[in-house]
């Protein structure tokens, strides 16, 4: 004899299975979802150059947009042998990218390589480039300024810059080389591959 509950007890247990179509179903949402994921997670991993490319895209639109916004020359600091790269106010009355770097940035370069930490104002923007990438040349408004400390871009209240065409080298990958231009009319930025 079946009681009621033995009857609604057995009702569940059926429902309580997947079928064989349902389990299909769900392997196949999974791998779906697997490959359209997994190459967008590995598409986001970024190497150095990228990394590098980034950081100097970044100083530059930085430094640019705080000329044109707060009607001030600006300047992208480049730290040669550091990698470092900053956005600061260009000091007054000061012409050309040569002698373009504030004490500032010289204090910056002192105290980093003495490793004491003195009150210096935080800059509106700092990156750092990755250890792999170094600069195979670097001219601003003609100069050579690979044997400089540091170089100095400036950006001025009407949209334009500095000259500046470098060349970015990925030490490791050796192949892997970046021009990077400068426009003065329009201070962008452009990149192109050199391989």
């Amino acid at each position: 004899m079946r009681t009621a509950f033995h009857i609604r007890f057995q009702g569940a247990a059926a429902r309580a299975a997947f079928t064989m179509i349902e389990l299909v179903v769900a392997v196949m949402l999974v791998s779906v979802m697997m490959f359209v994921a997994v190459p967008r997670f590995m598409a986001n991993k970024k190497g150095p150059m990228a990394e590098a490319l980034e950081v100097m895209e970044s100083a530059c639109n930085e430094a640019r947009a705080r000329a044109i916004m707060g009607n001030r020359p600006m300047q992208v600091v480049l730290y040669g042998a550091e990698g470092r790269v900053l956005v600061e106010p260009a000091p007054e009355g000061v012409m050309g990218a040569t002698n373009g770097v504030s004490m500032a940035s010289f204090d910056r370069l002192r105290d980093s390589q003495s490793m004491s930490s003195g009150p210096l104002a935080k800059p509106p923007y700092h990156g750092q480039l990755n250890d792999d990438v170094a600069f195979r040349s670097l001219l601003v408004n003609g100069q050579n300024m690979m044997s400089s400390p540091l170089a100095a871009i400036r950006f001025f209240p009407n949209g334009t810059s500095d000259a500046m065409t470098a060349e970015l080298s990925w030490l490791k990958g050796g192949l892997d080389v970046k021009r990077l231009v400068l426009e003065v009319i329009t201070a962008r930025l452009s990149i192109e591959d050199l391989r």
